[in-house]
């Protein structure tokens, strides 16, 4: 699948909405927390050491969104240049889908990068179209 990018270009007031369920940072000794959710989206769970080894290079840097207490959705900060770092890896696990998680996931990334004064971007699938309705109604634009 090719994927396609957007840029966040206009800063609609869906941006600025609050957190309606728990979204937590996991640091670099957090990979059970990480699998726990990679085994309920049906994928591989991470070595503890590859984990550590994104976290400590810098790589990315992932969040769990938790709903009930279950990590239900993820997301991850990706700095990969001086001036743009990508909103990255957001997934939510399939009985899980279309309740706005990953566009929850998808905010708390956005403010995050901004708050670091970086241009926020995202990548997603062309047929992927209800992540990008959530880019859209962020206020992310195809990057021309």
């Amino acid at each position: 699948m090719a994927d396609i990018m957007f840029q966040l270009i206009n800063f609609t007031c869906e941006l600025n909405q609050p957190n309606h369920h728990n979204i937590e940072w996991l640091s670099e000794n957090d990979s059970e927390k990480l699998n726990e959710h990679l085994v309920l989206a049906g994928q591989k769970p991470m070595e503890d050491e590859q984990y550590r080894d994104l976290s400590r290079k810098g790589v990315a840097r992932y969040c769990l969104l938790y709903d009930n207490g279950v990590p239900v959705a993820r997301g991850a900060v990706e700095p990969y240049s001086e001036d743009a770092w990508e909103a990255a890896d957001i997934r939510t696990a399939r009985e899980y889908r279309g309740r706005g998680f990953a566009k929850e996931v998808l905010r708390f990334l956005s403010r995050e990068i901004l708050a670091h004064k970086k241009i926020a971007t995202c990548r997603t699938e062309k047929n992927n179209i209800p992540m990008q309705r959530a880019l859209q109604s962020i206020g992310y634009s195809l990057r021309g």
